[in-house]
């Protein structure tokens, strides 16, 4: 099974550019190109691929949670043959934006590393990728991207690229110094608040916490965060995308901060 977040975000206060059908990367601003990155086979039979995102100087493009007036990236592998499963491992983003407007990603460029199951571990994987994600710089637009690569059985060397986003996943708890994590739950109107105290050293100048839900099918809204001392705090609405939410299921709920310098990875709301 393919897994991806969703968010709700605030209308983005730029421009939206629309593509035409028959634009190419070249006719796209603020993309210089995008590639899949073969990598290698690993030993229990997965591969570990990569998606290349190479932007002009200045413009970025957004994580899987994409904050407020990020543009949430969307990937369809339809059309691939020896294809089991896809994993994404993403890499730390940093929080840009100003107060009321911000988002989560990466500036001028993405290697996004993913773990690619094939159904056959003896025969080569035909990766054919649909992706749908946005870019800004002072303009947002919505690009669209078509790519394929034939993943080889067999094939062991490792790429540079790959392995140093692999090894730049948001930090752990026990690395930034995390200790106590508490989550109060209130409910109103089918959806549900989530108020999260978080006792962690300062990360940057500017910090959120980051709530998502490992459910396609429920969106969550993000606010800022605030701190006090070594307490940071901070909230998510959490909402069904069709009618009222029956439970929330505290493992679930996947907590990060992300500062304009770094991002770590808090765990859950499990006690």
């Amino acid at each position: 099974m393919f897994k991806f977040f969703k968010t709700c975000s605030l209308t983005i206060k730029f421009m939206i550019v629309g593509l035409s059908a028959n634009q190419t990367l070249a006719d796209t601003p603020g993309l210089k190109n995008a590639q899949i990155l073969n990598g290698w086979q690993n030993n229990n039979g997965s591969h570990t691929a990569a998606v290349e995102i190479n932007l002009e100087t200045g413009w970025k493009t957004y994580w899987h949670t994409p904050g407020v007036a990020g543009i949430p990236p969307n990937f369809s592998f339809v059309g691939s043959s020896n294809l089991k499963d896809v994993t994404f491992r993403w890499p730390s983003p940093i929080l840009f934006g100003d107060t009321d407007v911000w988002s989560i990603g990466y500036k001028n460029r993405l290697v996004l590393p993913m773990i690619v199951t094939p159904k056959d571990q003896k025969k080569p994987v035909e990766l054919n990728l649909n992706a749908d994600i946005g870019i800004c710089d002072t303009v947002c637009v919505p690009a669209k991207l078509s790519m394929t690569a034939t993943l080889l059985p067999k094939r062991t060397k490792r790429q540079a690229k790959i392995v140093a986003a692999l090894a730049s996943r948001p930090k752990s708890k026990t690395a930034v110094g995390a200790k106590e994590v508490t989550c109060d739950f209130s409910i109103s109107e089918g959806e549900v608040v989530v108020s999260v105290d978080l006792s962690v050293p300062k990360l940057g100048a500017r910090e959120v916490i980051i709530l998502s839900y490992a459910d396609p099918d429920v969106l969550v809204q993000n606010k800022i965060a605030e701190r006090r001392g070594n307490m940071l705090s901070g909230s998510g609405i959490i909402r069904h995308t069709s009618g009222t939410l029956a439970a929330i299921d505290r493992s679930k709920i996947e907590l990060s901060v992300v500062s304009e310098k770094t991002a770590a990875n808090l765990g859950t709301c499990v006690k």
